[in-house]
This record gives C-alpha cells, structure tokens and sequence, in this order.
C-alpha cells in the first residue's frame, strides 16, 4: 500500500537527493584566488562556465531520484521494490565514491583546493533512509508469506 512508512522513508530520500540536483556539492580556490564550484554535473568557474564536466556522475545523481520514485509506485511488487532499494543503495555509495575521485582529479588536474560542502553528506542520509525502506518492506513480505503459511 502507498501509505505505509516505507512510502516516507523512500519520499524524504528522493526529496534529499533531488537537492544534490540544486545545491553545490564543493567549493574550489585556484593560486590565483578564482573560486571554481563543483555542481553535480562538474566544475564551472564563477560565469558558469563549464570547467570540467563529469558525466557518468551527473547521470548517476538523476537516476537516483528518479529510482526511489519508481520503487515507491512499485507497491504490489514487493520483491521488486526491494531490488531497486538495495541497486539505488548500491548506487549511492558509488556516487559517494565518484564525487571524492572527480573532486581529486579536479585538484590535481587544476591545482586547486576543495573545500566540500554539506550537500555531499546527502548521498549517505539517502542510502540510510533507503535502507530503512527496504527493512519495512521486507517486514511486509514476511507477514504476507506468513499469512499465505496460516491458510
């Protein structure tokens, strides 16, 4: 059903990743004292111009979203569901992992420093919140197969 707590936990994820889409991810200061701001999609210099461009992250930052939305219209499919909850886990921490290595190549490639900001913890709080949808959704495939043992 789509009011269950599960519902939520996969909403508030889809919502914190969105805002991963909106905010800057990291700040970067050149020799010369020009800012650099890391986006989901790369590093533009202070006219948005694209610096770097980094697309296999920016097309893991949208699907993510997008997957926790597919997982929440997926109600009747509960071991579906789940698949999706644990793939979107998965790539969550991937995405972790990309933001910190584009963000080395980025110093090492343009000598800068990066100064992170808080939007990169939301990959994390996203992969916790999705877990917790899985646990509840398992919880509800346990009492339906119990339920199928009784009759």
């Amino acid at each position: 059903m789509i009011q269950r707590i599960q519902t939520i936990y996969l909403l508030l994820a889809a919502v914190i990743l969105s805002l991963v889409l909106l905010l800057p991810i990291a700040s970067m200061v050149d020799a010369q004292a020009n800012n650099l701001t890391y986006l989901f999609y790369g590093v533009v210099d202070s006219s948005n111009t694209p610096v770097i461009i980094d697309y296999p992250l920016a097309i893991i930052l949208v699907i993510m979203p997008l997957l926790n939305l597919v997982a929440i219209f997926l109600y009747k499919g509960r071991i579906s569901q789940m698949r999706i909850c644990i793939f979107n886990i998965l790539l969550m921490l991937g995405s972790l992992a990309l933001i910190w290595y584009y963000s080395y190549e980025a110093e090492n490639t343009l000598f800068v420093d990066t100064y992170f900001s808080y939007p990169v913890v939301f990959p994390l709080v996203a992969a916790i919140l999705t877990f917790l949808a899985f646990r509840s959704i398992r919880k509800d495939e346990i009492l339906v197969k119990s339920a199928y043992r009784i009759r």
